[in-house]
């Protein structure tokens, strides 16, 4: 698998700046997770965007009758379903610990708990508390 740079994150003349080439976008703001934050809103809301041409695009040839439109319909419903109707989940590594991380609508935790380890550190083979205090 090779790996590619697709976006580019640096610090510029007193700000930070986020540049995507596939989509011309160059995001520039005085605090890091502005402009990610605005970068990742723009970069959701074109592709979305994209996806939907894409459908209508294939619901027309579908309509006049082009072979295999409609299994590539069906695909692409059940790919933007998968995209855009589940919350965003990632896992965040800090370290070498293993977060995961779900957009705020989705968390059950409360407000201060923003990710959540992946191991849960306070499950033992027995039932020893390796977490007590030691003397």
């Amino acid at each position: 698998m090779s790996e590619d740079t697709i976006a580019n994150l640096r610090f510029v003349a007193g700000r930070f700046e986020f540049v995507y080439p596939d989509f011309g976008l160059i995001v520039r703001g005085p605090y890091i997770e502005w402009v990610l934050e605005a970068a990742a809103e723009i970069i959701a809301r074109t592709e979305k965007l994209r996806a939907e041409g894409s459908k209508e695009e294939l619901t027309m040839l579908a309509e006049f009758g082009e072979p295999n439109s409609d299994m590539e319909l069906d695909s692409l419903n059940f790919q933007t379903k998968s995209r855009f109707d589940i919350l965003p989940q990632c896992i965040v590594s800090m370290g070498a610990i293993d977060y995961r991380w779900v957009q705020k609508d989705g968390r059950t935790s409360p407000e201060h708990v923003y990710v959540e380890r992946l191991t849960d550190m306070s499950k033992t083979r027995s039932d020893a508390n390796w977490l007590a205090n030691e003397p």
